[in-house]
């Protein structure tokens, strides 16, 4: 087979991270207050919630390791393309049913993150003495100062906007195309995958959308899942924090109430 193919650089890794570090501290503290009267139901809800957000977050690392698998498969099509090429090409691109597949996968990865933070949000409400909105962004908005409003706050400005800028776009408004395509190009350095996604999603237009060679789908999807879990260990670590300083939790009634939806 012809050198080209060595030439084009693997796919980045998805590095495997064990169980959320919130949800193990969560455990450690549930099970010390275990035999503590008042405690009962907050240690239903410190067994039971941080649960669920693990439950979103395999969820997004099933996902993750789906889009991985079929852009593998795509990579070897253009690969073998491009060596039984006898054009000096610069760009070979494909449209099929596994880049549809890709960008379907894309979007559910989007909705379970999002989905985990909300999760997230719900797990430290015991850390504050009213009743916190289950919800990330409102969660953000509180008005008073608080080391987790912090780390919350902080992670909002430097990658959760993002993620939440094209999950809104791609959910309610459009999908990245109406014939998404993958694309194998030769650049100076050498040759580079390319899943397209945009780089300005808050139009919400197809047809407005921009491209750049550095945002790329796979290595987008893959830091989001960095990001995401060295926020879990940091929220980790503020959580173990407050409750050796005895600041957690603060709140151990109303966990689980948040209101019923009428129409």
């Amino acid at each position: 087979m012809s050198n080209i193919i060595t030439s084009i650089p693997a796919l980045p890794k998805i590095e495997d991270y064990k169980s959320p570090q919130v949800v193990l501290i969560m455990d450690h503290i549930r099970r010390a207050l275990d035999t503590t009267p008042g405690f009962e139901e907050f240690c239903l809800f410190a067994r039971e919630y941080p649960r669920c957000y693990r439950f979103h977050l395999d969820g997004a690392k099933f996902r993750l390791r789906t889009m991985h698998k079929t852009l593998s498969v795509i990579h070897e099509e253009l690969a073998e393309r491009a060596s039984t090429s006898t054009d000096n090409c610069f760009e070979l691109s494909v449209w099929s049913h596994d880049v549809s597949q890709l960008y379907w996968d894309f979007e559910s990865y989007l909705s379970e993150v999002n989905v985990a933070l909300d999760l997230l949000a719900r797990v430290v409400g015991p850390a504050f003495k009213q009743e916190s909105p289950p919800s990330f962004n409102r969660l953000c908005k509180q008005s008073h100062e608080h080391v987790l409003l912090d780390l919350f706050r902080s992670a909002k400005r430097r990658w959760v906007d993002r993620l939440k800028d094209y999950r809104d776009c791609f959910m309610h408004y459009t999908p990245v195309d109406s014939r998404p395509i993958v694309s194998l190009r030769r650049y100076k350095t050498g040759w580079e995958l390319y899943a397209m996604l945009p780089v300005n999603p808050n139009v919400r237009d197809m047809f407005g959308f921009r491209y750049s060679r550095r945002i790329e789908l796979m290595r987008y999807a893959i830091a989001t899942y960095k990001h995401m879990h060295s926020f879990d260990r940091t929220i980790a670590k503020a959580i173990r924090g407050l409750y050796r300083s005895g600041s957690f939790p603060v709140r151990k009634d109303h966990l689980f109430f948040v209101g019923s939806r009428t129409r």
